[in-house]
């Protein structure tokens, strides 16, 4: 199972949304996951069991670095895409499931709202 997971830039975030992924790793025996995030936060995921490949994107002007992941993407068919960053990568892709998390309404902790992309 292929799956992309898309996750922040900044290391606090991206260490709230390390639950979401212990649960994909959990659930998902088969899962070969690739990681997208901020080089701040690539280290974090590097040793990370079942995750074959860390993209550490540095964002650009005019958001260009989406274009970037973008193009390191669509070739690949995706059985689930989990966007985090809430963008419009998720529906641009090839993907049998996509979970992408909505702007919160700021009732939520963080981490829930994290973990309300899986629902």
């Amino acid at each position: 199972m292929d799956i992309l997971f898309v996750t922040y830039n900044r290391i606090g975030d991206a260490v709230l949304s390390t639950g979401v992924l212990g649960h994909l790793i959990d659930a998902h025996a088969d899962a070969r996951i690739t990681i997208a995030c901020g080089p701040p936060a690539a280290p974090l995921f590097r040793a990370t069991p079942k995750v074959a490949r860390v993209m550490a994107l540095a964002k650009r002007k005019h958001s260009a670095h989406w274009l970037t992941l973008w193009r390191a993407t669509v070739g690949r068919r995706w059985d689930l895409v989990v966007d985090l960053r809430g963008s419009a990568l998720a529906w641009t892709l090839r993907a049998r499931r996509r979970r992408v998390l909505r702007s919160s309404n700021g009732d939520l902790h963080r981490v829930r709202h994290i973990a309300s992309v899986l629902g």
